[in-house]
């Protein structure tokens, strides 16, 4: 029920379709409608401030994309790998340096964790870092 009342007070506030609420610790991450990023973050990121002051938690936006190498990579942004493969049910995602393989997996995985949690839901592959 809470996940519903997030996603309302979401579309409300932004105007943008919501596919999904993930709500992780202390953020929220939702995942839009593919071409709705713009309306989701608004102008200089108001709609991420106003989100993130009314519900009191760190909001992540993601835009969905039906291609999961492309989802995938929307999920690592700002991180930009040095290449994103497919290879049948797996996703091979190479890092450009140990630093930013690093910001990929996150403290004792947490950050891989939850990237394959949320493309788990909409694909059925394996995130892989190398």
């Amino acid at each position: 029920m809470q996940t519903i009342g997030l996603i309302n007070l979401f579309e409300k506030i932004t105007r943008a379709g919501v596919k999904d609420c993930f709500i992780m610790e202390s953020t929220l991450i939702f995942v839009v409608n593919q071409g709705d990023i713009g309306k989701a973050v608004g102008k200089g990121g108001s709609n991420i401030q106003k989100l993130t002051r009314i519900m009191k938690k760190q909001v992540k936006i993601i835009q969905f994309d039906s291609n999961p190498s492309k989802f995938t990579l929307n999920l690592l942004f700002p991180l930009k790998p040095a290449e994103i493969k497919q290879d049948d049910d797996k996703i091979i995602i190479k890092a450009k340096d140990i630093s930013e393989k690093g910001k990929i997996f996150g403290r004792e995985k947490t950050n891989l964790k939850r990237m394959q949690e949320i493309i788990s839901k909409y694909f059925p592959v394996k995130l892989m870092v190398e």
